[in-house]
């Protein structure tokens, strides 16, 4: 019995200690990061397989989204610590504050490409056919560029409803034209259509946003830095060793090496970041303001986001862009006359 007594005040005296002794360091949970085929966001794959994430002390858990629209309602309703849109398909979906833009990750210098059947010659020939782009999206108004630039008026055309993965299938039984990108450009082109319109022709209109949730933002500013200290090295090491960062691609995405290219992509660098946000209102797609504006225009027009929620929700993309992610104080002086401007 005596044993047993001695037995029992050991083990409890064992849990006591237990729960005095000092606590492990709680493991924090990686960022869910969302990425598309969109050589942008392959920095993504290059950081993890490189060990940059590890090696700057942030745990990150990549998310394929086979269709990019797919990942939008996602991110919102929170599902998504992370992901990457461009400005105009942010901006609607902010609720309440629940997502910050943190950094402009790269530009579409003509990797955002019109495809089209081999009979549509010119611009011009599009009058009266049908156009495939994600409605809605800032596909639409890339589209409507595009016939702004041929003397057409979206009355000319058709436009049909469809997601750029779809597009080089969808042609020509369902569509004569439509807007996507690589890898799926390049299947388009082996079914003998070609391309009519891309990016090149619409400098700045495509800015890519590294977006988060807020809620993130507030409670583990150490790992943003640390995530955007990881994606500036692999955006470093990407232009250094192109080779082995699409080495790294094919490893982790299931690609093939000649699928991937960073063609008619700008990767942005911090110094791109300041240049885009030091110009206030700015006049032209190079400053960020002009841009986020012509997308509310856009939304507002065809009634897709009130125009108070919009104004509102687009001040969201620079609040956290250096004040949370320590990127200089220079750097969020810039910023911060930005965002109190709107």
């Amino acid at each position: 019995m005596l044993d047993r007594c001695r037995l029992l005040i050991l083990v409890l005296l064992g849990v006591v200690l237990a729960a005095c002794a000092p606590g492990r360091p709680v493991e924090r949970p990686p960022l869910r990061v969302e990425w598309i085929y969109w050589p942008g966001d392959w920095i993504l794959l290059v950081a993890q397989d490189q060990g940059f994430f590890e090696k700057h002390g942030v745990r990150v858990e990549p998310h394929l989204y086979e269709i990019f629209e797919e990942a939008m309602p996602d991110l919102a309703a929170e599902k998504m610590d992370a992901g990457f849109f461009v400005v105009g398909d942010f901006v609607p979906i902010v609720k309440n504050d629940n997502l910050r833009a943190v950094f402009i990750t790269d530009i579409s210098s003509g990797a955002d490409q019109v495809v089209a059947r081999s009979e549509i010659k010119s611009l011009r020939d599009l009058k009266g056919k049908r156009i495939g782009v994600n409605l809605g999206t800032f596909g639409e108004l890339f589209v409507y560029k595009m016939l702004e630039r041929a003397g057409l008026r979206p009355a000319d055309v058709t436009l049909i409803n469809i997601n750029p993965e779809n597009v080089p299938q969808a042609i020509p039984d369902q569509i004569d034209a439509g807007h996507t990108w690589e890898p799926f450009t390049s299947r388009a082109l082996a079914q003998g259509h070609q391309v009519i319109f891309s990016s090149a022709d619409t400098p700045g209109l495509i800015p890519d946003l590294l977006v988060m949730r807020t809620q993130v933002l507030r409670e583990r500013p150490e790992d943003v830095r640390a995530f955007l200290r990881a994606w500036l090295e692999a955006v470093e090491f990407t232009q250094q060793y192109p080779d082995r960062a699409i080495a790294s691609i094919a490893k982790l995405s299931g690609m093939k090496p000649e699928e991937i290219s960073f063609e008619g992509v700008q990767l942005y660098t911090l110094e791109d970041n300041l240049a885009a946000f030091s110009q206030n209102p700015g006049s032209d797609t190079t400053s960020i303001y002009y841009t986020t504006n012509l997308y509310i225009e856009f939304l507002i027009n065809r009634q897709s986001c009130h125009p108070s929620r919009c104004q509102s929700n687009s001040r969201s993309i620079v609040h956290f862009l250096v004040e949370r992610t320590s990127l200089g104080s220079k750097a969020w002086s810039v910023c911060a006359r930005w965002f109190n401007s709107l």
